[in-house]
């Protein structure tokens, strides 16, 4: 549904810094820049669309939509593996890894496809019949459930761990650009509604909604993706404002959003992943890079 926003809002895209300096609260996370990647070996990003990192494995996956591409890192972003074209790949959004799997949606296929880590198409996962599905970002919980955007009716479709579809979250919302998960309550991104944020538990009960567009009495410019930290910290990403940091009773701690014009900033992120150590993962299809930060202690 967003993606046809895009084109328009590109052309008034500014670059946003990533501050190691938070802005509101003195416990507020704070990062530091390491590198980029933006290139497998000497082929350039085009189009990079999602990203996903394989805790277990120590690899970054990123689903490049311009170059028909799904490419494979090892955590130092030297590069390991790509499939595409070959494959059947193309134009995909996003990408989860689980099973020793890749599942992959791609615009214009009605399912969520599977591959092999040689890249083969193995399997397909969708809804039943009555439901159209045009499948979007993705992600998964702790016990392998994929949650995922179906842009057809706009809203989310859960499967469980064994790939079979239990439940729709939202009811034919106006938008959803992303979905983050904690242990037990649902995020979604809806920028375009009402509320930019929207909760619900497990079950697709709603809880509460907050914040906003700036046309809708928020503060935000186009958020597109987020996820949870261990703490519990809402990290959303927004394409126009960079990096807003939501503690567990939805108060903001702090934004990242200083200008500049060094490798450190942002420009156009649309979507974000952790590791175990802390290490954060930001995809800038602006930039056409991955930029990775980690987060320090400043106690």
């Amino acid at each position: 549904m967003y993606y046809k926003y895009w084109n328009k809002i590109f052309f008034f895209l500014v670059i946003i810094k990533l501050s190691a300096v938070p802005v509101y609260a003195t416990d507020a996370p704070a990062v530091r820049f390491l590198f980029s990647i933006n290139k497998y070996y000497q082929d350039k990003f085009n189009i990079p669309m999602g990203i996903f990192v394989d805790k277990e494995r120590g690899e970054i996956y990123v689903a490049d939509n311009g170059r028909n591409e799904v490419l494979v890192f090892d955590i130092k972003g030297t590069p390991i593996f790509k499939f595409g074209k070959t494959q059947g790949v193309s134009s995909p959004i996003d990408l989860v890894v689980k099973d020793d799997n890749i599942y992959l949606t791609q615009e214009g296929k009605p399912y969520i496809e599977i591959f092999n880590y040689r890249g083969e198409a193995i399997g397909q996962i969708k809804p039943p019949q009555n439901i159209p599905f045009s499948p979007g970002r993705l992600t998964l919980d702790e016990d392998g459930s994929i949650y995922v955007i179906n842009k057809e009716k706009v809203g989310c479709l859960v499967f469980d761990k064994n790939n079979v579809f239990v439940r729709k979250i939202g009811n034919e919302l106006t938008s959803l650009t992303g979905i983050a998960l904690s242990k037990d309550k649902v995020y979604l991104i809806t920028p375009f509604d009402s509320r930019a944020i929207q909760i619900y538990d497990k079950q697709g009960n709603f809880i509460a909604a907050f914040e906003g567009i700036q046309d809708k009495g928020g503060t935000l410019g186009l958020p597109t993706s987020a996820i949870v930290d261990k703490n519990g910290l809402l990290w959303l990403i927004d394409a126009l404002r960079g990096v807003v940091i939501y503690d567990k009773t939805n108060q903001e701690l702090t934004r990242f959003t200083e200008y500049g014009g060094t490798q450190k900033q942002l420009f156009f992120s649309v979507d974000i992943d952790f590791n175990e150590d802390n290490m954060i993962f930001i995809l800038e299809k602006g930039a056409k890079r991955v930029t990775v930060f980690k987060e320090v202690t400043t106690k």
